[in-house]
């Protein structure tokens, strides 16, 4: 195969990777992933604030 043959390849797949980025960014998936991700750290760091609270109380009573 020639070197052509694999530009063309890569040229497509440039193209085709940048035409699915700006799909993903107009329909605003980056910024519903952020939102998502933002909420779960939230909810593990309540988690964790509720497991030392736990474990403080516990300690005040011995």
């Amino acid at each position: 195969m020639s070197a052509q043959y694999y530009a063309k390849i890569f040229g497509i797949g440039a193209i085709l990777g940048a035409g699915m980025e700006v799909v993903l960014i107009q329909s605003n998936y980056y910024q519903m992933l952020a939102a998502s991700e933002a909420k779960s750290r939230a909810k593990k760091l309540q988690e964790e604030m509720e497991a030392v609270e736990r474990d403080n109380s516990i300690w005040q009573h011995i």
